[in-house]
């Protein structure tokens, strides 16, 4: 009877040991994160990606008033994108593949059509065309883990951090930037980021910006217009 017990007893420290065990590694992989690398990988994972969905949706802050910017929903490619959406409150629509782009006008349903032009290297719809372009930095400084939330069913992690930006648009007109990522726990993929920053030349005015992305390396076509 007393070697039963031994027995039962052993078993049982060594049942509390396993899952004791268990429970670190998971609180390990579940709460012990690094935040400046999980940055770093979540961006690069996303600047590799041959293809991506996103939507944007940003406005300026007046203090009385905001501004719509952008709202528009996108896709990319390889070296094709395209976007819809509003543009300051304009309705707007366009395609770049390869070198060729394609612009609605939006008052007579037409397609314009220029070769040799790349919107990617141009600051007018660069935001729109590349949201990427906003995740791009110098460095970051104070990143941290600030929660846990869930994006089109993706548990992520939140992280916040100051960087300095490596965008010649946002640098030449907007300042003291604050960034927010959500990132998937498990693949690490960039599922959703929130960008506010203040205006260089008009004190009191801010930029509000939104990006979320899926789709991350899926199957996307992009056909021009007819």
């Amino acid at each position: 009877m007393q070697r039963s017990k031994i027995l039962w007893l052993a078993g049982l420290i060594c049942l509390a040991i396993i899952l004791g065990l268990a429970g670190y590694r998971y609180y390990q992989a579940e709460f012990k994160v690094e935040p400046a690398t999980l940055i770093q990988e979540s961006l690069a994972r996303a600047q590799q990606a041959r293809s991506y969905r996103y939507q944007i949706d940003a406005d300026y802050d007046f203090g009385t008033r905001k501004q719509p910017w952008t709202h528009v929903t996108g896709e990319k490619s390889d070296s094709s994108y395209h976007f819809k959406g509003s543009l300051l409150e304009t309705p707007t629509e366009i395609y770049q593949i390869g070198s060729r782009s394609y612009t609605l006008d939006p008052v007579n349903k037409t397609w314009y059509i220029l070769d040799g032009v790349d919107l990617t290297k141009q600051n007018l719809y660069f935001a729109e065309i590349d949201p990427l372009s906003n995740f791009r930095f110098k460095a970051i400084t104070n990143p941290k883990v600030v929660g846990a939330e869930q994006v089109n069913r993706q548990k992520c992690w939140v992280l916040e951090f100051q960087p300095a930006v490596d965008s010649q648009y946002l640098d030449t007109f907007w300042k003291n930037f604050s960034y927010r990522l959500w990132v998937d726990k498990r693949s690490h993929i960039l599922a959703k980021g929130v960008v506010a920053a203040e205006n260089k030349n008009s004190p009191g005015t801010f930029l509000s910006m939104t990006v979320t992305f899926q789709d991350f390396n899926k199957k996307i076509t992009i056909n021009p217009p007819e």
